[in-house]
């Protein structure tokens, strides 16, 4: 079939033709819209977290559409990516600010221009800060320096003035896992401080992270386990999985025979990148528009090669050959399962836990793995130890 219209989109956050089986998020967002306009009310922060791939920056990404198209106050940040939280989240809101400046009467926004200005400029030390209108730092307010005690004088400022406006407040944050921990317990004693006024303000933060982001909340404030909604991002059911599958060549004339779709589904497992990238190339194999068993043999080819090389090999190449001999271990032990670091150190022979540290340490700073409880290891991507099980040499002693 024409490749041109192929309607499957694999790859990073880039949004599939149909959102399959996420449903209840999007369902409960549009409750806190209307509540945020409706009654000026907000609600918990959220916290979705899931294996890399699931789909939590396309769920982030539909958020801020959606918010966006309510002509809300909005920013999105990726945590980690160089700059700090405080001067990453000072950028983003820049565009969040002038686009907030051409819909509404700038009178009623001048109070928050202005404390939005002296919370940026402590925030970001070069001050290039440009809101589309002139407007004086207003001092004394979220300027002291302190990130939590800023961030939540001008957070109680914009939810103020989004409720005044009718509107809310919608920040993102993504790769949350890579805020360090003073930047986490700044997070939560924000909103922990918004959320104990009689009515809670309408902003609303949604961070996204790989599973063991809400211990990591947990660490930096005791009462992270309170204070927000945990929404897990997991692999889709096989109801989802065929709809992830068929509604995007169904709208276009196309349809699967059953064993291939079953063949399809059986082999994505559910995982969303998966699924994306199956669709696409057995799409661009097919030779009707029926798409048949022996299309699906083709497409699944080029698809684990492409998912091999995009995905796993890249992770692997960065590892050092100590680090591939505890992921080795771990496939072994753990599949997409979780292993004790005790149960690792023995399959390899180490007398002590603590030799596997170094490896330990650096394989979850590179993002292979993650620990998603102390004492645990796990692979941040699902069926990463299929691959591992394919590499020469992968045979421990």
């Amino acid at each position: 079939m024409d490749p041109v219209h192929n309607p499957f989109r694999p790859g990073a956050g880039r949004r599939p033709p149909a959102l399959a089986g996420r449903d209840a998020v999007l369902a409960a967002f549009d409750v806190v819209v209307r509540r945020s306009e409706e009654l000026g009310e907000g609600d918990r922060g959220w916290i979705l977290n899931g294996l890399r791939g699931v789909g939590k920056t396309v769920l982030l990404n539909e958020l801020l559409r959606r918010a966006s198209e309510r002509d809300w106050i909005t920013a999105k940040v990726e945590s980690g990516a160089g700059d700090s939280l405080s001067v990453a989240l000072s950028q983003a809101l820049v565009r969040g600010m002038r686009t907030a400046t051409g819909r509404y009467p700038e009178p009623r926004l001048r109070r928050l221009l202005g404390v939005f200005k002296a919370f940026s400029l402590k925030a970001d030390a070069t001050g290039m800060v440009s809101l589309g209108v002139e407007v004086d730092p207003i001092r004394g307010v979220a300027d002291s320096g302190r990130f939590a005690d800023d961030l939540a004088a001008l957070f109680e400022v914009m939810g103020e003035t989004a409720r005044e406006l009718g509107i809310g407040v919608l920040i993102l944050v993504d790769e949350l896992q890579e805020a360090d921990t003073a930047e986490l317990a700044s997070i939560n004693t924000t909103l922990h401080y918004l959320g104990q006024g009689e009515a809670p303000l309408p902003l609303m933060l949604v961070g996204a992270g790989l599973p063991s982001l809400p211990a990591q909340l947990a660490d930096a404030t005791s009462y992270a386990e309170r204070l927000y909604d945990y929404r897990p991002v997991g692999l889709l059911d096989r109801v989802a999985a065929v709809d992830a599958l068929t509604i995007p060549t169904r709208a276009l004339g196309v349809d699967w025979d059953d064993a291939a779709l079953a063949t399809a589904a059986d082999v994505a497992g559910g995982y969303p990148y998966f699924l994306q990238a199956i669709g696409k190339h057995v799409w661009d194999n097919a030779i009707s528009s029926r798409i048949s068993a022996d299309d699906v043999g083709v497409g699944l080819h080029a698809a684990r090669r492409e998912i091999d090389d995009g995905l796993y090999r890249s992770r692997w190449e960065r590892a050092t050959p100590a680090q591939r001999d505890l992921l080795r271990a771990l496939a072994d032990l753990a599949g997409d399962g979780t292993a004790t670091v005790s149960a690792l150190a023995s399959r390899m022979h180490k007398s002590r836990v603590s030799d596997l540290s170094v490896a330990r340490n650096e394989l979850i700073k590179k993002g292979l793995v993650y620990a998603p409880e102390r004492g645990m290891l796990a692979f941040t991507v699902p069926g990463m130890h299929e691959f591992v099980f394919r590499q020469d040499g992968q045979e421990i002693n």
